[in-house]
């Protein structure tokens, strides 16, 4: 990576980074693009996809509509302001 276009992403990201920082990770930003840049190296295009090798059965439950009657007793242990639920302070 370029100095000039570290500096330009550092004033768009609006961060201040001393000389030793800056160097350290344009180092580690050259070392993240030399590992992609060795995985570009590898030939996939005769394999074929990967799948896991054990089936795991999907278990989901089927979505049913259903009438809730007790909606005045679900309330009941709830403080409310005004028709509005009150939840504790964060």
């Amino acid at each position: 990576m370029d100095a000039n276009e570290f500096d330009r992403l550092l004033k768009v990201c609006r961060i201040s980074l001393n000389h030793d920082e800056k160097d350290r990770i344009i180092n580690d930003i050259e070392e993240i693009i030399k590992y992609f840049n060795t995985l570009n190296e590898f030939e996939t295009g005769n394999t074929s996809e990967s799948y896991h090798a054990i089936r795991i059965p999907e278990r989901l439950r089927q979505d049913k509509v259903e009438a809730f009657q007790n909606t005045n007793g679900i309330l009941k242990n709830t403080k409310t302001y005004r028709f509005y639920v009150v939840g504790p302070k964060i």
